[in-house]
């Protein structure tokens, strides 16, 4: 036998091979090609058995190949029948054994060579079966068959030079095999690593999730915390000029009768003020409690009335720090979602926008909030402007974030903003954003802040 019959053998690339079966078709097809047999099979020890791994063939066709691979997936041939197999004798006694032709042999039954051949309608002669003994741990690994040395279209027996050169390259075979094994093994347990940090990811993210939730639970409740307060100092202020003409009234038509001053029409319209103004203070109630109420649909509803009502639940707010408002509205504009999620979001940006007024612009200097709704390709366009000189750009970048603290450290004014982008982004599907902006008005030169809203149209 020529060496460099062998050099392809024993190549070490086929160390690099970490896919088991990959590695199993490449030793046979390379053994087979050494001694030149016509077929081919190698079995693995798994627990008390030999498992059928690969199997080759040049007389089949592809399709007959095919279709005996697949129906052969789960043979096994059990170590405790030696008798019957010889790729058991083999592996057992460790010994490599040639049989020159199996139906004139008595020593097994060859019963899975003889199904096939008869299935398949072809005709095993000689076979040489080859032990895979580990040259290290001496453990055997399993079993090499080739089936029908073949030369010059001629059959042929396996000789001793044919044990002689696959003894050479056995060890090599199963330190290939070993090395493979231990790669799906490792593959294995960092599949099972990989599934448990998957695992584990998976528990934090549910644990994370359910903790976020009751943040956000928290938060909503502090935002609905804060709207009460809004709303209660919001109907404080609306009641307080009433009261204070109910208790007028009420004071001239007692003192009247206490003096028994005969001016019953007097009292009558005084009476009738004082009707009338309860019932300023019962809309009042009735706006709040309308405007609150969260047991609703959603609906499409008009955007600019939206607008309106959000003005008029801070206007005693905005009329009192002296805030003009200066609207531009497209009043056909409809959206569709909860008109009481969208009316808080208008008001905390008006709030947003009052509070930076204040802090910024004195009382004796023009306060503008600037309100303008359009439709722009399809698209819904709303903002919302002040000349509070504008933004810092560390506040800026934050300002949505659920902790964004304002100049005087209110708290409240962040859980607001960062609300109002959830309930655009989540509830309404639009967009939120906040710039700077230079512009003029009415010949003066003004800076502030503008916040977007987004909407489809």
């Amino acid at each position: 036998m020529v060496k460099d019959d062998l050099k392809h053998i024993y190549d070490v690339s086929l160390f690099n091979i970490s896919d088991l079966d990959v590695l199993l078709h490449e030793i046979l097809k390379y053994t087979r090609e050494l001694l030149k047999a016509e077929a081919g099979t190698i079995y693995i020890k798994q627990k008390n058995f030999l498992k059928f791994h690969v199997f080759q063939n040049d007389a089949l066709s592809y399709e007959n190949i095919y279709k005996f691979y697949h129906s052969s997936q789960e043979y096994k041939l059990s170590l405790a029948s030696k008798e019957k197999y010889l790729a058991v004798d083999s592996f057992l006694t460790k010994k490599i054994i040639i049989i020159d032709d199996i139906y004139a042999a008595g020593e097994y039954e060859f019963l899975g060579a003889k199904e096939f051949d008869k299935k398949f309608n072809y005709k095993t002669h000689s076979t040489i079966s080859v032990p895979l003994i580990h040259p290290i741990e001496k453990n055997v690994l399993g079993v090499v068959q080739l089936l029908n040395k073949k030369e010059n279209d001629e059959y042929k027996v396996f000789t001793k030079e044919d044990k002689n050169v696959i003894s050479m390259i056995s060890s090599f075979i199963s330190l290939s095999i070993s090395k493979a094994q231990d790669d799906v093994v490792k593959l294995k347990e960092l599949n099972d690593q990989l599934i448990k940090s998957n695992e584990d990811l998976e528990k934090k993210i549910k644990e994370k999730v359910k903790e976020d939730q009751i943040k956000s639970a928290i938060i909503f409740h502090q935002s609905k915390m804060a709207s009460m307060g809004e709303m209660i100092g919001n109907i404080a202020h609306q009641w307080r000029q009433p009261l204070s003409t109910i208790s007028t009234l009420a004071s001239g038509v007692s003192i009247n009768l206490e003096m028994g001053t005969d001016n019953k029409e007097n009292n009558v319209l005084q009476l009738r003020q004082i009707v009338d103004t309860t019932q300023i203070l019962s809309k009042t109630i009735d706006d709040f409690r309308d405007f609150y109420n969260v047991n609703v649909m959603d609906e499409n509803f008009n955007i600019a009335a939206a607008i309106k009502k959000s003005l008029e639940i801070a206007e005693t707010e905005l009329s009192t720090n002296d805030i003009k408002i200066v609207l531009n509205l497209n009043s056909s504009l409809y959206a569709y979602g909860l008109k009481s999620e969208f009316t808080q979001c208008l008001l905390n940006l008006l709030t947003n926008a009052k509070d930076a007024l204040v802090i910024n612009i004195p009382i004796s200097e023009p306060r503008y909030i600037f309100i303008d709704l359009q439709e722009e390709q399809m698209e819904i366009s709303l903002s919302i402007k002040d000349n509070a000189k504008g933004l810092d750009a560390s506040l800026k970048e934050n300002i949505f974030e659920q902790r964004y603290i304002n100049k005087e450290n209110k708290e409240d004014s962040g859980v607001g903003l960062f609300l109002t982008k959830l309930i655009i982004e989540k509830h309404m599907k639009g967009t939120i954003s906040v710039e700077n902006t230079d512009y003029s008005y009415e010949g003066k030169n003004y800076t502030g802040a503008i916040f977007t809203i987004n909407l489809e149209g």
